[in-house]
């Protein structure tokens, strides 16, 4: 019999009537109930009521706070605008002192199309006044220096361009109101035989204009005096953190943030022109700090998204497949059932029917869909008990009735229960609150795996109910054998055979049969064995033979085992623990393969364990994977290096039977289940692991097959979800750094890197594009837009992508790829009240942080994003179409920083040029505005010195390349050579003449000049060109080599031929001496070569010495005629395909630009919206893929782990009687509701 975990609660409520419409409306006098985020505190609460009521569900101590709502208004608005109420109270602050809040709400709050919509004009006027409320909290002159931007921005014919519908209505005033209640268990007494404690004040501590559906938020782990609540209609949401000052625990202090609803959702809403229905939806649509919006009504694939109210970031998108076979039961646009787990890893999801759908929730990927068939109608309510072992169901049945069930998501075979109305022990009262759910959605909540029904018990004594349902107590039956069980007759066995890993072999094991014999129970020194014969039943000890005549069903290996398992075999959680201990065994066996005797007979051992879970997969690949969120048991078959187990689980079962979880420590059973003990590894660097990150620990010989598993399982799903992905994004840096980097590169080729669908529910985007040769790259918005003014401004930059493109856009395989894994330390601790000034002070006066070059961040490389971390390969990695648009994606905020250095620079380089000038033309020394210009040179030249010291110290010999080099050196020689002019002008410097300084002068100014065009390669069209220089420069530097070469050779052998003139009779003809003597052209050897290069000016006809002659012609045709024509077709092919050299230096170049600016502490520029995205998008291009393009359909076939030779195992141990498997399996799991095949023989083993 089952049993049913409840508290039962009974509450006044005033003059309480039930009303008889579906909706409640101000009229009706209704009780709301509401409990905390942690599920401890309940509150009710009836608007016709004197109090709020507040109990503690584990000492049911109670509170009440006076409540009148005729004070509740400043104003009472008409009945007829007001829909209903919203109750919600807080966790315990300080383990005394909570917070209840309760909203009045009216019809405009729930229902977009009865809002007077604001002009464009009022918007600007609205925005201009929150910004000059803003800044005189700081400092009012501020806002004169910045009105003429402001104005710009915000005059009206440049807001209704980009303004939509949504954001003009969140900007209209509420007609509802939201107050704050505070209420304390101090002071308790006990009166009535209950324990009351009266808030005699009945005043609220806070109110402010907003009507919504109202909430509290969990508390933060590492703070108990903090609470956020939130308010939302269907438009926007209010979020107040509200935290209580430590020196006077009576006050509270606020900040409130304002956000508007996701799109998707607020579209639904405004389709809907009923504020009854769209509070509902509201109700439904959260849960604790999760918003899910469930807009896909009547499609295939359906999406849905979860964000995260607390970080207002989205935490993931969802996806249902429905099947020809489904019904797709028509909700009338109601959203979804769905359920959270307590510790936020699993998300269920019912569209209404009796399927119900698990997900991770951090990868967003589908475990399973179970389809309860007969068992259930249609789905009404969800909620994760118990440790989120089990889900609680509520059905409404065919006839309209309430039914109750509990699913176990654990993975065992009985892993479905109804539960009777006799067995939860609900009353008639109760059952017909539940009937009514969907129409007073109020009184039935929900919140840390405790569930609330309110009820009304007694009418006339105005008295209501709730009770608590938190556990749900089920008989399951445990396998073994029973207490009286008389023939327990042992046998003997061999060490040897039966334990070839146990070192001690003259040691006996035993054995005896169970259940007429069919089963032997092998209890080792350190295993425990069950044995089924492959026959009708064993005839004595001598006719078991192990794996010859009988299949091994069950087996723990274990230095401890514990004296009362092996002498009473039990199994609990059927098929969980036979998994469970079978993967231990595995990794017990490799941990000791050096100390067993035998190899063969282990390895048969090896091969009977592994037939255990293949053959359970193969029957139940749906439990496999509930087990696997459990569990980490792809760790242990990673460990024991279960090669031929692994491409099982992950290629050879059309199921999809992994699913990539980001750390061990995540899994519930991690602690229990000891796995650092069972693999022998550290807990601290194992918690944190994941299954890519342990096969990378492994990854030498042929043990980085596994790595090549996973990581082609990873890509090869990934095209329908990017979820796959998570653990190759935080794999990848340490992968490219490993001597199997190689991985890496074939992974870039994978169609995911350049062919991945986007296929979220998003359509708006941010748009950025490098240049014209590159490709063109969006940010999906995904996180909650707030209202503040600086926001709009960047909500500005997005838009709607047409529907004829979506369908070519792609999006970069690697969710989170150029975020912080980490909390950066420093950043999210709480800051005192005076560093908060100090941040307000140097946010108002922006120029700070203009003239203070910035320090780098103290943090590890580990801290930083994949994308900073990774080593990226030349040869690869920058040809790669996703990660090009990563760069793309972090350029737009770094270009912004590096506009910074350049002005500095310019400004630097034309004071040295209209200084210089000035002090080397005159000697006016006295003139004030030139000692102005002096200081700021000098300033300009200090602070990009002082940039390049800073990036010394900090890459250390990394830094010394040669443009780093250049960049040194040429502010240095700058600031030098200025500073000789300037010394030179006041006093005489013995042994510098001005000659002198006039040429440093000059030299300096065109190693300026060339610096000057090394700082614009910020812009794209002079980077390429530079860039394209320098690669042509390198592919004709061998060619000018080899024409230098010849030409000293020409030149020396004229300068020996022309050096000797009396000896070899070579004097000009006798006609041509009436105009001198001509110039000897090879007079010197640095003349010879300079004559020789130019060989076309030269004229020789004055000479008769015909050796001469004949030497000056070879001379033509080899310098002039072929090395001119030879360099002419060598550059215009040099020049063709140095086009794509260009465009690699130019993201080569970016790359370590926004490597050095994001490890930089505190830069100028806040981040953008589009910096927190987990999504980077790209316009798929082919003309720019084109090489990617090819090369990946070369590759296409070849996978991962090709170059692994698989060799089949010598003992492959198979199950020969598939009839007697089956009775094992019918006799583990013994639930009538399971949809298994039925086996004609049954096993009865001992049970209870």
């Amino acid at each position: 019999m089952n049993e049913t975990e409840r508290t039962d609660y009974t509450t006044e409520s005033g003059d309480l009537e039930r009303g008889t419409s579906g909706v409640q409306t101000f009229e009706e006098k209704i009780t709301y109930v509401a409990i905390s985020p942690d599920g401890s505190i309940v509150a009710t609460f009836n608007p016709y009521g004197f109090f709020i009521t507040i109990k503690k569900v584990a000492t049911n101590d109670e509170t009440k706070i006076r409540f009148d709502r005729k004070k509740f208004f400043d104003k009472k608005p008409p009945n007829d605008i007001v829909l209903g109420w919203s109750l919600a109270v807080s966790d315990t602050i300080n383990n005394d002192i909570g917070l209840v809040a309760i909203s009045c709400i009216t019809r405009k709050d729930m229902n977009p199309n009865g809002i007077y919509e604001i002009n464009k004009y009022q918007i600007a006027l609205i925005i201009v006044r929150r910004y000059i409320d803003h800044i005189k909290n700081l400092f009012v002159h501020l806002f004169f220096n910045s009105y003429p931007f402001i104005f710009y921005f915000f005059s009206p014919s440049y807001i209704e361009k980009d303004f939509d519908r949504q954001f003009r209505l969140s900007l209209v005033s509420s007609e509802g109101t939201t107050k704050l209640f505070k209420y304390s268990f101090k002071n308790r007494n006990n009166t009535n035989d209950i324990n009351i404690n009266t808030n005699d004040d009945d005043n609220s501590i806070y109110k402010y204009r907003l009507g919504g559906v109202v909430g509290f938020l969990k508390n933060s782990k590492n703070s108990s005096k903090n609470v956020t609540l939130v308010c939302m209609n269907c438009i926007k949401m209010q979020k107040m953190s509200i935290e209580l000052n430590e020196l006077n625990a009576d006050t509270i202090v606020l900040k409130e943030d304002c956000y508007i609803l996701p799109e998707n959702l607020f579209k639904e809403l405004e389709s809907i022109e009923c504020a009854e229905f769209n509070w509902k939806y509201l109700l439904k649509s959260r849960y604790q700090e999760f918003l899910m919006v469930d807009t896909s009504d009547y499609q295939q694939i359906q999406s849905i998204e979860i964000y995260n109210i607390n970080t207002s970031q989205l935490v993931n998108v969802f996806y249902r497949y429905c099947k020809e076979d489904d019904s797709l039961i028509s909700r009338n646009h109601e959203p979804g059932i769905f359920a959270v787990s307590t510790d936020s890893r699993l998300f269920a999801y019912s569209y209404g029917d009796n399927i119900i759908t698990i997900y991770l929730m951090e990868s967003g990927l589908e475990v399973v869909s179970k389809k309860f068939n007969n068992n259930i109608y249609k789905i009404k309510f969800l909620e994760f008990i118990e440790d989120n072992e089990k889900l609680f169901i509520i059905e409404e049945d065919k006839e309209s009735g309430v039914k109750f069930h509990v699913w176990l998501i654990s993975g065992c075979l009985n892993d479905y229960f109804p539960i009777s109305k006799k067995d939860i022990e609900l009353s008639d009262d109760e059952i017909t609150t539940l009937l009514k759910y969907d129409d007073n959605y109020h009184n039935l909540t929900k919140a840390n795996g405790n569930i609330i029904i309110l009820f009304d018990n007694d009418k006339k004594s105005c008295e209501g109910q709730f009770r608590v349902i938190s556990k749900i107590k089920i008989n399951k039956s445990t396998f073994g054998e029973n207490n009286t069980v008389t023939n327990k007759k042992s046998y003997e066995f061999s060490t040897h055979e039966l334990e070839p890993w146990n070192t001690n072999n003259g040691m006996k094991i035993h054995g005896r049969f169970l259940n007429d014999k069919q089963f032997l129970l092998i209890t080792g020194q350190k295993s425990i064995q069950l044995w089924k014969s492959k026959n009708q039943n064993y005839e004595n000890n001598d006719d078991f033979n192990n794996f010859e005549n009988s299949n091994l069903v069950y087996i723990l290996i274990d230095d401890n085992i514990e004296h009362e398992k092996a002498s009473k075999f039990q199994i609990e959680d059927n098929m969980i623990t036979i998994i469970i201990h079978a993967c231990k065994s595995l990794a017990y066996l490799y941990r000791h393969t050096d100390s067993i005797n035998s190899k063969e007979k282990n390895q048969k051992f090896v091969s009977g364990i592994t037939n255990i879970i293949k053959d359970f997969i193969n029957k139940y690949p749906d439990y496999w994977k509930l087990m696997e969120i459990q569990y980490p048991l792809m760790a242990y078959l990673i460990y024991s290096r279960s090669f031929s187990l692994i491409k099982y689980v992950l290629f050879e079962n059309a199921e999809k039977l992994h699913r990539p979880q980001q750390k061990y420590g995540s899994y519930p059973c991690y602690d229990n289940l000891k796995l650092n003990d069972d693999l022998g590894l550290r807990d601290n660097d194992l918690r944190s692991a994941n299954d890519l990150e342990l096969a990378l620990k492994f990854c030498q010989d042929q043990d980085a097959v596994m790595l090549a598993y996973l990581l082609e399982y990873y890509a090869e799903h990934s095209m329908g979800h990017i979820g796959w992905m998570i653990n190759v994004t935080k794999i990848l840096p340490g992968l490219s750094k490993h001597d199997y980097a190689n991985y890496v590169e074939s992974l870039y080729y994978k169609p995911c890197f350049g062919k991945m669908k986007y296929n979220l529910p998003i359509k708006t985007f941010d748009t950025l594009s490098v240049s014209q040769d590159t490709l063109e790259v969006y940010i999906p918005l995904t996180q909650l837009i707030s209202t503040d003014y600086s926001t709009i401004l960047k909500y500005m930059k997005y838009k709607k992508i047409r529907d004829d493109l979506l369908p070519d856009i792609c999006m970069v395989p690697l969710p989170n790829f150029t975020n912080y894994y980490s909390k950066i330390k420093g950043e999210i601790v709480k800051e005192e009240i005076f560093r908060k000034l100090i941040r307000k002070l140097t946010t108002s006066f922006w120029w700070i942080k203009v003239l203070i070059p910035p320090s780098y961040k103290d943090l590890n490389n580990k801290d930083f994003s994949p994308f900073l971390q990774i080593k990226k390969n030349k040869s690869a990695f920058f040809n790669i179409p996703s990660m090009e648009s990563v760069i793309i994606s972090r350029w737009r905020q770094t270009k912004n920083y590096c506009m910074i250095p350049l002005i500095f620079y310019i400004l630097f380089l034309t004071l040295f040029s209209v200084l210089s000038w000035f002090y080397l033309n005159d000697n006016d020394k006295n003139n004030n505005y030139r000692l102005i210009m002096v200081v700021i040179f000098y300033y300009s030249g200090i602070y990009l010195l002082t940039v390049e010291i800073k990036q010394m110290l900090k890459y250390g010999s990394k830094y010394f390349t040669l443009f780093n080099i250049f960049d040194s050196c040429s502010i240095i020689l700058g600031m030098i050579v200025f500073s000789l002019i300037l010394a030179n002008t006041f006093i005489k410097i013995n042994g510098i003449d001005d000659e002198s300084i006039i040429f440093a002068t000059s030299v300096t100014a065109l190693i300026l000049w060339i610096e000057m065009l090394l700082c614009l390669r910020l812009f794209s069209g002079i980077a390429i060109n530079i860039y394209i220089f320098g690669s042509i420069l390198e592919k004709v530097l061998p060619f000018f080599t080899f024409m230098f070469v010849l030409i000293v050779g020409f030149g020396h052998s004229m300068f020996i031929l022309f050096g000797f003139p009396s000896i070899v009779d070579l004097h000009p003809s006798a006609s041509n001496l009436t105009g001198g003597t001509p110039d000897n052209p090879f007079d010197t050897p640095l003349d010879a070569i300079l004559s020789t290069y130019n060989w076309s000016t030269i004229n020789l006809g004055d000479y008769n010495y015909w050796p001469l002659k004949l030497f000056a012609f070879i001379a033509s045709i080899i310098l002039v005629l072929i090395l001119l024509n030879m360099i002419i077709a060598l550059m215009n092919d040099t020049f063709n395909n140095a086009k794509e050299d260009g465009k690699f230096g130019l993201l080569v170049y970016r790359s370590e630009l926004i490597d050095d600016y994001e490890r930089l502490n505190n830069p100028f520029f806040s981040e953008s919206l589009y910096n927190n995205s987990p999504y980077i998008c790209y316009y798929r291009d082919p003309d720019l893929m084109k090489k990617w393009i090819k090369k990946s359909q070369e590759l296409k076939d070849t996978k991962l782990y090709s170059w692994f030779n698989e060799s089949i195992d010598k003992e492959n141990i198979i199950y020969d009687d598939e009839v007697q498997i089956k009775a094992w399996y019918k006799l583990i799991s013994d639930n009538e509701n399971q949809d298994s095949p039925s086996t004609p023989d049954y096993i009865d083993l001992d049970s209870y």
